[in-house]
């Protein structure tokens, strides 16, 4: 059987895909290096809802959901913080902000930060560190924002 390009580009776009959703979060909490993406992952899941580009959506949810069990942090935290986020503080920061790589960079370093207060709130809600504050932290933020304007 032929297969026509569109099919071609569809399995190449999945394949792609699963290498991103598989294989990078579990190279990542083996390399401390390699950064979680997590800025990222809340640009383009936004970008991605403002398209309304849903396959997209799920699969930055889906990110979101293997990073967490393997790094065994608390599970759908990255969700709640996603669309709280988004609900709450995107709408004022894109009314103020119009230029779309700095609302980009903004979101990165809000939801970052965010999302390090989460954990530290976790962690002392439940009794447990489930995340020590290092200066890598630094650097993952830092990954965070060139990824944002290069992406």
């Amino acid at each position: 059987m032929q297969r026509n390009f569109t099919h071609q580009k569809t399995l190449t776009l999945f394949a792609a895909l699963l290498g991103l959703l598989l294989l990078y979060p579990t190279m990542a909490s083996l390399y401390p290096l390699l950064p979680p993406l997590l800025g990222i992952v809340y640009v383009k899941w936004r970008d991605a809802l403002y398209r309304r580009d849903y396959f997209w959506v799920m699969a930055w949810m889906l990110y979101a959901v293997i990073f967490e069990s393997v790094w065994n942090l608390p599970l759908y935290g990255i969700w709640a913080l996603m669309i709280v986020t988004f609900t709450i503080f995107d709408p004022k920061i894109s009314h103020l902000i119009h230029s779309d790589w700095l609302l980009g960079v903004l979101g990165a370093v809000l939801f970052d930060g965010l999302y390090l207060l989460f954990l530290l709130g976790y962690g002392a809600v439940m009794h447990t560190q489930p995340v020590e504050v290092d200066l890598i932290f630094l650097y993952y933020l830092l990954a965070d924002v060139v990824g944002v304007l290069l992406f």
